[in-house]
């Protein structure tokens, strides 16, 4: 029911651009909506709905304003517009490499930049790769679906040692005894 109702609303708001009375409308009814929502009216704020606030001064959360100014754009999609489902961000998948322990990897920024200036060392660093930490690790597995989550199994993989982790407690390979 809510999946529906929230991709309706986003095809109408995707479909035709908001002009300044249909934006003024809507903050009115989502004033309205949180009159009626908020629980304590101590921290309700002054309604003025029979005399409308200049739109130059009216801002809209999420980048959208009446003023005129383009909105913010992101690249991550988190829901599709047909059926609602959450989107993979394709970023993720060009830029890291999920190992089947659950710990992704990437190689260095700027390891192609400037060869000429750098070191035999420093160039024999950036040929390695790194580890996310865990706060990265746990926000790439937020931007992708569970399908990229699942282990892959590719012909020839040059990351197949990398992929167990037996010394590690919680990602050990379990052996079952017949």
């Amino acid at each position: 029911m809510l999946r529906t109702f929230v991709t309706s609303a986003l095809r109408s708001v995707c479909r035709q651009p908001p002009t300044a009375s249909s934006v003024f409308s809507m903050v009115q009814r989502t004033q309205r909506a949180n009159l009626v929502t908020l629980s304590r009216p101590s921290l309700l704020p002054v309604p003025t709905l029979s005399s409308p606030a200049p739109l130059q001064l009216l801002q809209l959360p999420g980048g959208l304003a009446a003023t005129g100014s383009p909105p913010t754009t992101r690249n991550v999609t988190k829901f599709s517009l047909i059926k609602g489902k959450r989107k993979t961000s394709k970023a993720v998948l060009k830029r890291f490499k999920r190992l089947d322990w659950g710990a992704w990897i990437r190689t260095h920024s700027g390891r192609q930049k400037k060869l000429f200036k750098k070191s035999g060392a420093l160039r024999r660093r950036l040929k390695q790769h790194v580890f996310t930490n865990a706060t990265q690790s746990w926000l790439l597995d937020k931007m992708v679906t569970s399908f990229w989550r699942r282990p892959k199994h590719y012909i020839a993989d040059p990351y197949r040692p990398y992929h167990s982790r037996n010394e590690y407690y919680a990602t050990q390979s379990k052996t079952f005894k017949v």
